[in-house]
């Protein structure tokens, strides 16, 4: 699958709908921001577990559409190619460019958020280098600006500074993830058809 196709399965608007579906209140940011921090802490998450996870984040009994439960099986193996392939292609599940600072903002607070509580619930938290404790501090500082986030007004020094926050996220989170995983360009986790 090309990597265009994999960061479609990222798509902000798509899970966004996926949660009106299923009536989930929480944040598509913050659901795929756990799944980066838990992956990118270097401890294995099979998809039956992210699926379980996933409904107790949501707080939900389990998916009334298949499509729903497609998409988010689609966000877990898409978010796992792209950390491995080595493109260092991953982005952010956050709303996009279209959508008004504000708004892209706040999620990526959310993202952040979400980054850290999967980094924590995968329990990795002896030997941290400086490196990797600098970027959990600098990540909580991202997830603790949602109110100044919420009163972003549009302009471009606005723009521009939280490209530059959205791009250390991105990169932040691909370079944790590499501290314990090798890169293999030839990993497709979306081929997997069957879950085991």
């Amino acid at each position: 699958m090309s990597t265009e196709m994999l960061k479609d399965a990222l798509d902000f608007d798509l899970i966004a709908d996926v949660f009106v579906t299923e009536s989930i209140a929480a944040s598509p940011a913050e659901l795929h921001g756990q799944l980066c921090g838990y992956l990118a802490s270097g401890v294995a998450l099979p998809l039956e577990d992210w699926l379980t996870m996933v409904v107790e984040f949501c707080d939900i009994e389990g998916w009334k559409e298949e499509a729903s439960r497609s998409a988010i099986v689609e966000l877990y193996t898409a978010t796992l190619t792209l950390f491995q392939n080595g493109e260092y292609a991953l982005v952010p599940c956050i709303s996009d460019d279209d959508s008004p600072l504000s708004e892209r903002g706040t999620t990526l607070s959310q993202w952040a958020h979400g980054f850290l509580a999967g980094y924590g619930l995968s329990g990795q938290k002896k030997d941290l280098s400086e490196e990797t404790k600098q970027i959990l501090r600098d990540l909580a500082n991202i997830s603790g600006m949602k109110a100044q986030m919420e009163a972003l007004e549009e302009n471009n020094d606005n723009e521009a500074d939280l490209t530059e926050l959205v791009e250390y996220a991105r990169l932040s989170a691909m370079m944790l993830y590499s501290e314990h995983h090798e890169v293999n360009p030839n990993v497709d986790h979306t081929k997997q058809s069957s879950i085991h």
